[in-house]
């Protein structure tokens, strides 16, 4: 089959390129074999690349496939997975392991990382939201958003922060989410998710125009947590997903090792801790897991056309894959690169 792989760590698409690679196959009964229509990249593909995960995920093949997300439709199924799924069935994906990357023709997954596609979108809006919706949804129940609530999501124009406007807006019923981003498109991103206030990052000091408003909530996307404890109400939180993540957040992901536990002790976010201290609130860094009840939870808000996947870029093709992957590493996008498979 055809594939996007690296064979060697790289800063951007050069290191990438199109091969053609061994078909993969079911290996438990609880998998599924799924013919890729759409694959979508995410900021942890340019991570990976450059070998920043190596340190706890070290590359375990002589050709890596890149990609998480991926959307299509299924070809073969496990006796377990027969269970819940057919052939023919259209389902999304957040992949959770790193052989068989969604940059390419056919993927293997496991009955956890799979749900049915909503049948109002296309492959590829539906391969834009695994990997952002779930770290969005989970982040912003980890930091306890419930109707009524008062949230701050920084980036509202990003793969994750226009999921997380309107996740927080429409599933979580959240009273006031308040977000930032560049005039013109950017603001329009985040005022079309759904976000009360949009704040200009290039001509405003965010911390101080918010200190004091008291949010329930800070979804840290960009590490900037440290700054987040003067917008906090007492008991308010703040959840990371960027920067180094904590000894707590590693462990619940797998099993670190000494040499692992140490470097996260040194690099610990310590000013984050204190500021979110400081205003009697808590802060915790958080890795999403694939979960295939949340991403069906998520499948019904987009079939009732309350959540929208928002497309920046999409390739024609793999062998295009280019067109996405720049753009993605350019750090620009408005919303998500995709890549068409079929």
């Amino acid at each position: 089959m055809k594939a996007v792989c690296f064979t060697s760590y790289g800063k951007d698409s050069a290191a990438l390129s199109v091969k053609n690679i061994p078909k993969p196959f079911i290996e438990s009964g609880n998998e599924v074999l799924v013919q890729v229509h759409a694959c979508a990249l995410n900021p942890i593909d340019k991570l990976r690349l450059a070998g920043k995960l190596a340190l706890v995920k070290p590359e375990q093949y002589e050709t890596s496939v890149l990609g998480y997300d991926a959307a299509g439709v299924i070809q073969e199924v496990g006796e377990e997975a027969s269970k819940s799924y057919s052939v023919g069935d259209e389902v999304f994906v957040r992949l959770n392991g790193m052989k068989y990357g969604a940059m390419a023709e056919y993927i293997v997954c496991k009955i956890a990382e799979v749900a049915k596609k909503p049948s109002n979108i296309s492959f590829s809006e539906a391969a834009s939201i695994p990997l952002a919706g779930l770290t969005a949804l989970q982040a912003l129940r980890r930091g306890g958003v419930k109707e009524g609530s008062k949230v701050f999501i920084p980036g509202g124009a990003g793969g994750v922060g226009s999921l997380a406007i309107q996740i927080a807006k429409k599933m979580l019923k959240a009273s006031n989410v308040c977000t930032t981003a560049s005039p013109g498109a950017g603001t329009d991103v985040c005022l079309k998710a759904g976000a009360d206030r949009v704040i200009d990052y290039r001509s405003e000091n965010v911390e101080k125009v918010l200190t004091g408003e008291d949010f329930d909530m800070a979804f840290d996307t960009m590490n900037q947590a440290a700054t987040f404890g003067s917008l906090l109400k007492t008991g308010g939180k703040v959840v990371s997903i960027s920067g180094t993540p904590t000894i707590e957040a590693i462990s619940k992901a797998g099993n670190p090792s000494l040499i692992v536990r140490a470097f996260m002790f040194l690099s610990r976010n310590r000013a984050a801790e204190k500021a979110a201290k400081k205003a009697g609130g808590t802060w915790e860094y958080i890795f999403m897991s694939p979960n295939s009840k949340d991403l069906a939870e998520i499948g019904k808000y987009v079939e009732s056309g309350d959540i929208v996947p928002v497309i920046d870029t999409e390739a024609a093709s793999l062998d295009e894959f280019k067109v996405a992957l720049d753009k993605l590493f350019s750090g620009r996008s408005k919303g998500k690169c995709v890549i068409k498979v079929v």
